[in-house]
């Protein structure tokens, strides 16, 4: 959870709200179509599909 900036307390909504916030943050069409971030949101999805799948949250 680290490359999401969450701690391993984290529940599912705070998971979702740093996941959204990120992609605010990263994808090019919040960001004045600034495309040099794609390999973090890359990293920020992949993220985010493992942990929301995962037994913590299951």
């Amino acid at each position: 959870m680290d490359g999401l900036g969450l701690s391993i307390e984290t529940d599912r909504k705070a998971l979702r709200r740093r996941y959204t916030e990120m992609l605010r943050r990263f994808h090019p069409d919040h960001n004045g179509g600034d495309r040099r971030h794609e390999t973090q949101l890359r990293s920020v999805v992949e993220a985010y599909q493992v942990l929301r799948k995962g037994a913590v949250f299951g």
